[in-house]
């Protein structure tokens, strides 16, 4: 077990983190970092850590600390990551790894200079659905996939949003394909086990058109893949009355099947002409669900602790961080500069 040091308590730890970690059998909750004293002392209560601080130097500079958890607006995570790997502490970087490639290559380049393990956020990987996903494909079931289509559109209204790096492109490095898009094009890479070679997008903002708004409410990427691959991303935060049941699924097409499903709710529909064993019944479709069990956020640190005591790769590497980060960062270049964009992209 390794203790932890969280840089960051608020909403994305209390909502979508602590109940994992808690959860594993390989964390300890040990340091909790954060400007707000109030908050602070509200989270030391409720999930007992030993230790509380308002400066992030002081927890680094602890001896006890072995993993630096960091939960901070993405245009903050440079700076603090390159000092936590000078403290030599292993580092968790929520997604998205950074606002821009330049940032995540410093952050890299500090970790492997200092010896200590990068991890980045994408625990969805690791969500039922996810996983079986990807055993369909990798069995065969779909035959040569030529095509993958994406979705995460929902409503989300940030008309009074005061936090600037949720509305201000330059910034936070962009809106919805860089808060949760990332997640996906993530989820193109670890499906197909290819990367991007290209891309060209179109943004816009329909609904929040506000002077002090510059980031999109809707962007549709298509992308080209190394193995001939099409893949569709499609995200928004401007399609009102849908949540995760509608506003999140996946698509995936091969020569030999089709697999359909929603990783929240995990419905999942798949149709396959050859295969008709094990996975789907003998007239060779299956609808099925399976039940999200919210061990997402452990299994990725559960792996992740593991990584580091046996000194292996993290489940999501740096390289994986930067990737994902890479396919958002020119979606935008393209949805800019109405052009084709080509990976890889030079990091300024």
């Amino acid at each position: 077990m390794l203790n932890y040091g969280v840089i960051g308590v608020g909403p994305v730890f209390q909502n979508f983190q602590v109940e994992g970690l808690l959860q594993s059998q390989s964390v300890n909750l040990y340091t909790a970092c954060d400007l707000k004293e109030d908050l602070l002392t509200s989270v030391q209560q409720q999930y007992d850590f030993k230790k509380c601080c308002t400066d992030y130097g002081e927890l680094l500079q602890d001896s006890n600390i072995d993993v630096v958890l960091l939960n901070l607006p993405q245009h903050k995570h440079r700076d603090i990551a390159v000092a936590a790997a000078k403290a030599g502490k292993n580092i968790y970087v929520e997604k998205p790894f950074a606002s821009n490639l330049k940032d995540a290559k410093a952050i890299m380049s500090a970790c492997e200079k200092h010896g200590v393990k990068l991890c980045v956020g994408h625990q969805r990987r690791f969500i039922t659905t996810e996983r079986k996903a990807k055993e369909i494909i990798d069995e065969g079931y779909l035959g040569t996939v030529y095509k993958i289509r994406v979705i995460a559109s929902w409503w989300q209204d940030i008309s009074e949003e005061k936090r600037a790096w949720l509305t201000d492109f330059e910034l936070g490095g962009g809106g919805p394909l860089l808060r949760w898009g990332v997640h996906k094009t993530d989820t193109m890479r670890f499906l197909l086990d290819q990367e991007a070679v290209r891309v060209f997008a179109e943004w816009d903002q329909f609904v929040f058109d506000q002077p002090h708004i510059t980031v999109e409410d809707t962007l549709v990427a298509l992308y080209r893949f190394e193995g001939g691959v099409i893949g569709e991303l499609e995200v928004g935060n401007a399609q009102r009355e849908a949540g995760f049941q509608r506003g999140e699924t996946i698509e995936i097409w091969g020569d030999k099947g089709t697999l359909w499903y929603q990783p929240s709710t995990g419905e999942m529909e798949l149709y396959s002409v050859e295969k008709s064993t094990n996975v789907i019944n003998p007239d060779a479709f299956m609808r099925t669900s399976y039940e999200p069990d919210g061990k997402e956020m452990t299994r990725i640190h559960d792996r992740f602790v593991e990584s580091i005591e046996k000194d292996t790769d993290p489940p999501i590497t740096g390289e994986d961080g930067y990737k994902a980060l890479e396919m958002a960062v020119g979606a935008y270049r393209s949805a800019q500069s109405k052009k084709v964009v080509h990976f890889p992209l030079d990091n300024e």
